[in-house]
C-alpha cells in the first residue's frame, strides 16, 4: 500500500502548482491594492485569483493570498489555497530580484480518496523592469510539510488503510520566465516554464506549466 499512498501524496503535493505572480510596478509609489486572475495548465488545466495589499517604502511589500481550482471541479473539492509575503530588491536602476515566501494548503478529492496536504515554498526572480514592461526569470521550490488521507472506495481493496496523517514526502523544483506589460493600471502577463521533482529525477510526466494572468491596481 505504501507506493499507492506515496503516489496520492505527490499528485496532491504537484497538481496545480500555478502560482500566479502579484506583479510590480515601478512607477507607483504609493500603497494599494492588487488583484489578479490568471488560467492556466499546470497538470491541469484551471483557474485562480489572488489579492495583495502593497506597502509603499524603499523596499516595498506586498502580503496576499492566492486561490487556484482546476476547470470542470467543484472549488472545495480540490483547490489550492495560499498566504503569500513578497519583496522586491533593486540592486541596479532596471534590475529587480524578488522574494516571496508562502504557506499553502491543497485538497485533492476522488473516488479512491481525499488528500489535504499542507507546505511551504519559497520563490525567487530576477528580471528587468521598466515603466510599462518587465521580463524575468524564476525559481521556486515548494516543500510538503504534511498530508492528510481520508480513504473513501481505497479502504475496499486496502482494508488496513484508515485516515491519518503522513509526514514529508519531498517537493518540487520549478523554472521558467515571466514577461508583464503594463497599461496605466492593468498588467497582462504569461509565465511558462518546467518543473523537477526534489532530487531532479522523479519529474512529473508532463513537467511543463504556463498561464496567462490579468493584473488589475488600484
Amino acid at each position: 500500500m505504501k507506493p499507492l499512498i506515496f503516489s496520492l501524496i505527490m499528485l496532491t503535493i504537484s497538481g496545480m502548482l500555478m502560482s500566479q505572480d502579484i506583479g510590480w510596478f515601478t512607477n507607483d509609489q504609493n500603497s494599494g491594492h492588487v488583484v489578479s486572475l490568471h488560467i492556466g495548465a499546470d497538470f491541469v488545466t484551471g483557474f485562480g485569483f489572488s489579492y495583495g495589499y502593497k506597502f509603499k517604502g524603499k523596499i516595498p511589500f506586498v502580503i496576499g493570498t492566492e486561490l487556484t481550482t482546476p476547470f470542470g471541479g467543484q472549488i472545495m473539492d480540490d483547490f489550492k489555497a495560499s498566504l503569500t509575503a513578497q519583496t522586491i530588491f533593486h540592486p541596479l536602476k532596471n534590475i529587480g530580484i524578488s522574494v516571496k515566501p508562502s504557506m499553502t494548503c491543497r485538497r485533492y478529492g476522488s473516488e479512491a480518496a481525499v488528500l489535504v496536504n499542507i507546505s511551504a515554498g519559497l520563490g525567487t526572480s530576477i528580471g528587468y523592469y521598466r515603466d510599462k514592461w518587465s521580463i524575468a526569470a524564476q525559481a521556486g521550490y515548494d516543500h510538503s510539510s504534511a498530508t492528510l488521507i481520508k480513504p473513501r472506495i481505497l479502504k475496499e481493496y486496502y482494508p488496513g488503510s484508515h485516515e491519518d496523517w503522513y509526514g514529508s514526502t519531498g517537493g518540487n523544483f520549478n523554472f521558467g520566465l515571466q514577461a508583464t506589460y503594463w497599461l496605466p493600471s492593468t498588467g497582462l502577463s504569461l509565465r511558462a516554464g518546467k518543473t523537477f521533482g526534489q532530487n531532479f529525477e522523479d519529474n512529473p510526466t508532463i513537467p511543463y506549466y504556463a498561464d496567462f494572468s490579468v493584473i488589475q491596481r488600484w
